[in-house]
């Protein structure tokens, strides 16, 4: 903080020595920045704030400058004047207080015969000039902060130190959610939750006209699950998996589970929107580790749904994978779907326990029926710092002009500390004409 304390003095006096006129208020004869509190000092022969830096104008000795502070004039001693002592019949014996400390507990008799402990040692505001000795900082007095002249813009906002006060390094931008999904509602499934990624990015960057999600489901903790096997629909007992029409990619007509491997994708990039099914693959299935039944991929394109009323696809080898492999957030499908159209997919599942055996003919599964995923198409979440409506907005420093809640250009001024930020003119108080 110092050396930029030094920079921005050696800004100042730079400023001071052009005759060019400069962004930041009004100047005196001297070319003193009289908006920011300078004043000219004939004995320095420089543009100074009196309250921060002495001047031999303002007094006669440090007596007489002690005095006038006493007096409430607001003005700089040098730095010696603080370890004179001062006279008692030309000032006030009681000193000045800025911020009073906390009240203290009142000391109690000593009971112990034992000897006093030794005294903490007296705060000393400031050392004398050239003293090694380290000075003792109160905690109860707070320092006050400094007006400092920041040489910078900052969108959003300054830093701060740890005393609150303002620092000239500028606030990251905040994080913002720039597309919000609604999630599925978890409250009605025992085993898994279910959860809905996009995998375009707000609407974009994918098949023109679609978005693309991911459907997953979340393994419950506690529930003695060992996998995932398989995903179904069987109309015996009115369960019927449902898919909505979704984009299938021409490159890869027939290959509907277990994803697209990544070689594809560099060959293809369409390919990464392709649909299909899946437990947990996603990069493709060289090995055939799924596989499934009773399911006509061939009827399943842009115009016309998947129903699945006697079909499933499952894993050929339920006991040779585990949570362990698969994790706890498993992938079951990938849908790219009209842009904004809104669907809701329906899905049944099986998995086995942990304490499920190979050879057990019974077996040991977990089934949860009739799980949805509601699709809401996500919104691009504008940042509402800056109304839409508004043509001139206050930062709380400089003023900018804006466009439907995007800043423009901002005026550079120089500010002692940040004011709140606000609207200074909405569009419906803009008169036109020609």
């Amino acid at each position: 903080m110092l050396k930029f304390f030094l920079f921005s003095s050696y800004i100042l006096n730079a400023l001071s020595q052009t005759t060019l006129p400069l962004v930041g208020g009004s100047r005196d004869v001297n070319n003193c920045l009289v908006s920011a509190g300078y004043t000219w000092c004939e004995s320095s022969q420089n543009c100074i704030r009196q309250w921060e830096t002495p001047c031999k104008d303002n007094y006669i000795n440090c007596n007489d400058c002690l005095t006038q502070q006493r007096n409430g004039i607001n003005i700089a001693c040098p730095e010696k004047c603080d370890m004179i002592a001062i006279d008692p019949i030309a000032v006030d014996s009681m000193p000045p207080v800025y911020y009073p400390p906390a009240p203290m507990p009142t000391p109690q008799p000593v009971v112990s015969p034992e000897p006093p402990v030794s005294p903490e040692p007296p705060v000393s505001p400031r050392p004398a000039s050239g003293s090694n000795e380290p000075t003792v900082v109160n905690p109860f007095i707070r320092t006050p902060c400094p007006d400092v002249m920041c040489m910078m813009y900052c969108p959003y906002g300054h830093m701060t130190d740890s005393n609150d006060c303002q620092m000239c390094q500028c606030n990251d931008p905040p994080h913002i959610n720039e597309c919000p999904l609604t999630q599925p509602s978890c409250d009605r499934y025992q085993f898994v939750c279910p959860k809905i990624t996009e995998i375009t990015h707000c609407n974009m960057d994918g098949i023109d006209g679609y978005t693309t999600y991911q459907l997953s489901l979340v393994v419950q903790p506690n529930m003695n699950i060992k996998n995932i096997y398989a995903i179904y629909g069987n109309n015996e007992d009115s369960l019927t998996m449902h898919f909505p029409p979704a984009y299938q990619s021409s490159l890869y007509k027939g290959q509907n589970i277990g994803g697209v491997s990544d070689y594809m994708i560099s060959m293809f990039p369409d390919t990464q929107f392709d649909s299909w099914l899946t437990i947990g693959l996603t990069n493709g299935d060289p090995q055939g580790t799924l596989s499934s039944i009773g399911i006509d991929f061939t009827q399943w394109d842009e115009s016309t749904s998947l129903e699945v009323n006697n079909g499933a696809v499952f894993w050929m080898d339920p006991s040779n994978t585990d949570l362990t492999d698969q994790g706890n957030e498993i992938v079951i499908a990938q849908l790219t779907i009209p842009t904004y159209s809104m669907e809701t997919i329906v899905v049944n599942v099986q998995g086995k326990t942990i304490d499920y055996l190979p050879h057990d003919v019974k077996g040991k599964s977990w089934t949860e029926k009739n799980i949805l995923f509601p699709i809401v198409p996500p919104v691009y979440n504008v940042p509402d710092t800056v109304p839409e409506n508004c043509v001139s907005w206050f930062d709380g420093c400089n003023t900018c002009s804006t466009n439907n809640g995007v800043l423009g250009g901002c005026t550079r001024m120089m500010c002692f500390r940040e004011d709140t930020p606000r609207c200074l003119q909405y569009t419906a108080n803009v008169i036109s004409g020609h």
